[in-house]
């Protein structure tokens, strides 16, 4: 009765062992598992609907038809959606994807560093895609990255994906406060609004491998950076503690992002470029 799509309506939702709905809860949605037709789906139930949000599912998909890229899971906007006390809110409908989310990937291997610095290398395929797609997703952070068995990386949730050749939209999003830069640009598009969130969460894969006691500054919103580690750019324990990680490659990346940081209109540069640079 919830739902308006048929493919949704003679599913059945996922429960735990009380019997109640299993869901994962983020910023913006509720996401359910529905097994139905076709096999067993996310469906995104929106909390608050993401500016131009049909918009931008509706562009994305006829993208990547012309520009495939494998790392954003598949998803569309299904507006009726669901109905919640009267009214019918949309929802985002996407295949699920096994794995579990970045942050907890690496909380799985600490003792791991080759897998760490394998799923660092991922991460750069992952981004490659991104850029060759001429998409940028807007939001990147931990929750929104998923790790299967095979270390192998997807992105979830584009509520604030920017796609080519639409022109100048409302960013739905600042991004997570985590990652994103101190003084970052409202007008980036493509891999500009992706590319020091990409850094900063290249780097804390290889900064863990090489020193798992920095995951004690780990919380359930970041991986090891806060907000203010960005606005103090060199100074906070972390950026210490990068600074003389066992390393060095760790530490000439710190020291580049610490840049990056103090820098007022850059919007910071993504993985490869810091890593030219301090090669």
């Amino acid at each position: 009765m919830a739902f308006a799509d048929p493919r949704l309506r003679a599913g059945e939702v996922e429960q735990d062992r009380l019997g109640m709905p299993r869901t994962a809860s983020g910023r913006n949605a509720v996401v359910f598992r529905l097994t139905g037709p076709g096999g067993p789906w996310a469906v995104r139930c929106m909390t608050r609907a993401p500016a131009e949000g049909a918009r931008r599912y509706n562009a994305l998909v006829r993208h990547v038809r012309s520009s495939p890229c494998p790392v954003l899971t598949a998803a569309e906007w299904v507006d009726p959606g669901i109905l919640v006390r009267g009214a019918w809110w949309p929802v985002v409908l996407m295949p699920w994807i096994p794995g579990g989310t970045l942050d907890t990937a690496v909380a799985d291997r600490l003792d791991e560093p080759r897998a760490l610095r394998h799923m660092a290398a991922n991460w750069r395929v992952v981004l490659a895609q991104l850029r060759r797609s001429g998409v940028g997703h807007g939001d990147l952070q931990h929750g929104n990255v998923l790790v299967d068995e095979d270390l192998r990386l997807r992105l979830v949730d584009l509520d604030s994906v920017w796609v080519p050749g639409t022109g100048q939209w409302p960013r739905s999003e600042a991004g997570h406060p985590d990652y994103q830069h101190p003084h970052q640009r409202r007008s980036a598009e493509a891999f500009q609004l992706d590319a020091f969130p990409a850094s900063v969460i290249f780097l804390s894969m290889l900064a863990v491998a090489a020193d798992p006691a920095l995951w004690e500054l780990h919380t359930q919103e970041n991986l090891i950076f806060r907000a203010p580690d960005f606005r103090q750019p060199g100074r906070t324990n972390l950026w210490k503690r990068l600074a003389v990680s066992p390393d060095s490659r760790v530490a000439a990346l710190a020291r580049h992002l610490a840049n990056d940081c103090a820098q007022a209109t850059d919007p910071g540069r993504g993985p490869e470029e810091l890593l030219a640079v301090s090669s």
